[in-house]
């Protein structure tokens, strides 16, 4: 019934409110439109929006306004409040939360994963170590791991004033330090430190879904110039992005995220894939969440 009165009302409404001016009005919704309750004409506006009008971007520049808008007028500080709340504090906290049918730690490896890495390198007390994250958000993931490790150093990336200005006023650790700046330009962050000969672990907990696959390759090319570098990601991923039919190696997944098929951008990147699993935390007949699962990869560059 839903698909039928979709059907019936998106092309009078495609002429409406995406091929005039009146399309205003949705890309403001849109800016903060997470944060909103929706009555079912809004939101059959805003899936007309993200369907016919987002997810047909071809754009990346236009596709980066409209996910830099996201984060302005207090929205990102909002997202990083959000997080912050939310966050788990320990490694107990951790375990015991749950995702879809998995534990907290087994949907989401990556906390695990980098801390045996560095206690199975003897790199917990060395200074010239480097936990750089990508899109911080709340600063929670970098704190964890400070507490783990409070003799490292950390670098909180992002690409909103808002967010870093938040952790900021959050934060007071000697060794975390702050850099603006996106994905792909995480090289202007490692030479602003100078630590491009250091020992650098970058990862990604739920950010690179926001960069847009024509930036992601700029990004893989630049952490290649960079020695001595390991690269842990763990994102949300389509399922059906698996052996699709158009060889995709990344999708929209709706609003403005994306699924990347990261083995294939660390192939041609000729990064050596020290591991890479899909985790699947959802039932295959959860309604909501069948299709989503998670993909967590370790990258590593010796040069």
């Amino acid at each position: 019934m839903k698909k039928l009165i979709y059907g019936i009302l998106k092309f009078p409404l495609i002429l409406i409110f995406i091929k005039t001016p009146l399309i205003k009005i949705l890309q403001k919704r849109f800016i903060s439109n997470r944060f909103k309750k929706k009555n079912i004409f809004w939101l059959l506006l805003d899936t007309i929006f993200q369907k016919e009008y987002i997810n047909k971007l071809d754009d990346k520049y236009k596709m980066r306004e409209l996910s830099v808008s996201t984060l302005e007028d207090g929205e990102g500080r909002k997202w990083a409040l959000h997080y912050y709340n939310n966050h788990f504090t320990t490694m107990e906290n951790l375990r015991k939360q749950k995702i879809g049918i998995l534990y907290h730690n087994e949907a989401v490896p990556i906390f695990e994963k980098i801390i045996k890495f560095i206690r199975d390198n003897n790199i917990t007390e060395n200074k010239d170590t480097y936990i750089i994250q990508l899109g911080s958000s709340s600063g929670r993931d970098l704190e964890f791991f400070l507490k783990q490790f409070p003799k490292l150093n950390y670098i909180s990336t992002d690409i909103s004033d808002e967010i870093l200005d938040f952790q900021k006023e959050k934060y007071f650790y000697k060794n975390l330090q702050y850099f603006k700046c996106y994905a792909e330009n995480i090289d202007e962050c490692i030479k602003y430190f100078e630590i491009s000969s250091k020992n650098i672990l970058l990862f990604s907990m739920s950010s690179l879904q926001y960069v847009h696959p024509y930036f992601l390759e700029d990004f893989f090319k630049k952490i290649k110039n960079f020695e001595n570098l390991n690269l842990f990601i763990n994102e949300p991923f389509d399922l059906r992005l698996i052996d699709n039919k158009k060889n995709l190696i990344s999708n929209n997944r709706g609003d403005i995220s994306f699924s990347h098929n990261y083995d294939v951008y660390a192939k041609r990147s000729n990064l050596s894939i020290i591991e890479s699993k899909i985790i699947k935390p959802y039932k295959n007949n959860d309604k909501q969440h069948k299709f989503t699962g998670h993909f967590f990869i370790h990258l590593q560059n010796k040069i």
